[in-house]
């Protein structure tokens, strides 16, 4: 999920208070219900070689979320109290979210360009994420790159540019008025990686051999379907809607197996911690998640639909 965590980082950071300069995006506020989520989509314990070496430049983006709440707060601080923010720090702060802004999207472009499902399908999240706030990555951009452009304006105490095409900040000021919540910087930035598995093995279930060769079974198989699908990019539309049937089949296979372990309250606590962890982060719970993954997998699917129309 960090790349999802990236997109509501930079709207969280958006939302410091800068007078004329303030360009908020709003979150709405959600009944968060926490519970354990079956291992599918970002939360699939088996990575491909594309996915796993995409996580660098996540990793990276992500270190430098704390910084930036830190520098905005210091920013908020100063005109809260009337003062004008030094005018190094204005420069540094837009130079490094600039920069950062930068590596984001190039990193979701490169993402979005790769033959590998997971890593691609790790791009649509982000995507299918941000249409349900009515944005995308480019407006993220562009709103985010003319922040930059105001705070050094601010330092450099020239009137600040006008907003870019597309822009709306009457939109974004109202909406942020309504919003009683937002996800934490914080929260998003100490947030859990998960490391931990659903299942340990040593459960008393997995004494049935039935249970046992079944878990191996559905293991292997979508390993299996994630290394099948390093060359998902290659694929023809048909072969691409058949592979999205595949993956649905197994969120299918796994949603069953969750259901026992569950009723059985036999699935890892400390899995189960991690997962709250991040939906807690992206303000989300397990049904929204399933529901964004969903919307995700609908993406593609209408990406191959509109590939075979051209044929």
């Amino acid at each position: 999920l960090t790349i999802l965590s990236i997109a509501l980082l930079w709207k969280d950071v958006a939302g410091f208070s800068a007078a004329p300069f303030r360009y908020t995006l709003a979150i709405t506020s959600r009944d968060v219900k926490l519970s354990a989520v079956t291992p599918v989509g970002p939360f699939c314990p088996f990575r491909s070689k594309a996915s796993t070496e995409a996580e660098v430049p996540m990793d990276d983006l992500s270190k430098e979320g704390p910084a930036f709440a830190t520098a905005f707060a210091r920013i908020n601080l100063d005109l809260q109290m009337g003062n004008t923010p030094p005018k190094e720090q204005l420069l540094d702060v837009a130079e490094a979210l600039k920069s950062s802004v930068s590596k984001w999207e190039a990193m979701t472009t490169t993402m979005g360009e790769s033959v590998d499902f997971q890593t691609r399908e790790y791009s649509k999240l982000t995507e299918a994420h941000l249409a349900n706030y009515d944005e995308n990555v480019d407006n993220m951009v562009l709103g985010l790159t003319w922040q930059a452009d105001c705070l050094k304006a601010m330092a450099e105490n020239t009137m600040p540019p006008m907003p870019p095409p597309g822009i709306d900040i009457e939109k974004m000021m109202e909406a942020a008025q309504n919003s009683t919540s937002t996800p934490s910087v914080a929260a998003m930035s100490t947030a859990e990686r998960i490391t931990g598995k659903p299942f340990s093995g040593d459960e008393p279930a997995f004494e049935s051999p039935v249970v046992k060769q079944e878990f191996e079974e559905l293991c292997r198989d979508h390993n299996n379907l994630i290394e099948f699908g390093s060359g998902y990019g290659n694929f023809d539309p048909v072969g691409k809607l058949y592979f999205l049937d595949e993956i649905e089949k197994i969120e299918e296979r796994w949603d069953v197996f969750f259901a026992r372990f569950t009723l059985m309250k036999a699935i890892d606590q400390k899995y189960v911690k991690q997962c709250n962890s991040f939906l807690e982060s992206m303000n989300m719970n397990e049904d929204e998640y399933r529901k964004l993954l969903k919307q995700c997998h609908d993406l593609m699917r209408q990406e191959a639909e509109s590939e075979r129309n051209l044929m």
